[in-house]
């Protein structure tokens, strides 16, 4: 109870009986409801007290509120209570609630329970910002690292024993990352190898080396472009498919019900997929990488040089080391987009937004992956001299 000295009181009468009297005073503010606070009264309570609470009065000493006379209290009166606490934190004042006992005071507990105000975000500076971004990155690191290591626990297991891969469903993978991706991949191997060409061919004409074109055409192509191309469509392709179809079997419970039936889900929907386009994607690179030699023809043949020249000059640039160069990076890039979209996927989380924002980290982790791998391959393929 307040000792203070009674100041300007304020009161209202409301529907079913409900009364709210205002009293302010040198420590703070006391709200006394008297009657049924109940849904039926709580519209009307809330509109009175907000009228006869003093502003200047909240930013001290304290907010009182008494439910000793109160008769009747329910789910949405107590929220009566909710809005004096709220006020009283924002303005730094102390709230507390008399004449609440047993059930009724279980409630009001219940309803205070994590209503405290967020108080706003602090800027991050960007030692921070790095910081934290780096942390990120390495933890995802790791987890793709683990991850990895228990997709080849599980494959070395189906490798032993070949009846624990689900053969339809690789050859139907194959089929949907494999197949489907030929009029795309067709088009950008096509152009690309035009593209190069062209830009190229006026640079070389002017050391009067327009034949010298091919050369740059097929080695690009082969080492480079063509298996690079090939996994950028892939993350975008079948990356997303992967972490949208296995997100939203994690979203809504599937592969909790697969591991109560004991069933692994990584050799049943992961091994499948990973294997099916670690298949069909050198396969694929090597279909790029002859439309995009082929590109290169598309501007040297109006120029005045015969297919046979063409060809001889692609076939004195290129090597088997290249070649193999070329489908060692496709694999290499088809398992890390494989394996960065299922654990996308796996790693999903809860909510309607959670199966979108798998699928963009599935694209993004993915054609990054490939960059930094191919870098590195590029160096390690270097130092060997191929």
């Amino acid at each position: 109870m307040m000792a203070a000295a009674r100041g300007a009181h304020d009161s209202a009468e409301m529907p079913d009986s409900a009364r709210v009297d205002v009293t302010t005073s040198d420590g703070g503010v006391r709200v006394t409801v008297e009657g049924q606070l109940v849904a039926s009264a709580i519209s009307a309570a809330r509109e009175t007290l907000e009228r006869a609470l003093p502003t200047k009065a909240l930013s001290r000493g304290s907010i009182e509120l008494d439910l000793t006379k109160c008769s009747e209290l329910d789910a949405s009166g107590v929220s009566l209570a909710v809005f004096l606490f709220r006020l009283a934190k924002t303005r730094g004042a102390e709230f507390r609630v008399v004449g609440a006992e047993g059930d009724r005071k279980l409630l009001v507990d219940l309803a205070l329970r994590g209503q405290e105000p967020t108080p706003p975000s602090q800027p991050i500076g960007i030692v921070r910002e790095v910081g934290s971004a780096s942390i990120a990155i390495a933890a995802s690191v790791v987890d793709l690292v683990r991850f990895v290591g228990e997709v080849s626990i599980v494959a070395a297991q189906v490798a032993r024993n070949p009846r624990l891969l689900r053969v339809r469903d690789t050859i139907a993978g194959m089929s949907r990352h494999g197949t489907d991706a030929v009029p795309v991949v067709s088009l950008l191997g096509l152009l690309i190898g035009t593209i190069i060409a062209f830009q190229t061919f006026d640079p070389m004409a002017k050391y009067g080396a327009k034949l010298q074109v091919a050369d740059v055409v097929a080695i690009s192509i082969v080492r480079e472009l063509g298996p690079l191309i090939t996994a950028i469509i892939l993350a975008g392709r079948s990356g997303s498919a992967f972490a949208a179809e296995i997100g939203t079997m994690k979203v809504t419970q599937e592969l909790d019900a697969l591991r109560t039936f004991g069933i692994d889900p990584v050799r049943f929907l992961v091994i499948p997929r990973i294997l099916a386009v670690v298949l069909v994607t050198p396969l694929l690179s090597v279909y790029a990488t002859l439309l995009g030699v082929a590109g290169g023809f598309v501007i040297l043949g109006p120029e005045g040089f015969t297919l046979a020249q063409y060809v001889d000059e692609v076939r004195a640039a290129l090597t088997v080391g290249g070649f193999l160069q070329g489908l060692a990076k496709a694999g290499i890039f088809a398992l890390l987009v494989g394996a960065i979209g299922c654990l996308a996927g796996l790693r999903t989380g809860q909510g309607p937004g959670a199966v979108g924002l798998s699928t963009t980290r599935a694209v993004v982790a993915g054609i990054v992956a490939i960059v930094v791998a191919d870098a590195i391959l590029g160096s390690f393929f270097y130092a060997l001299g191929i």
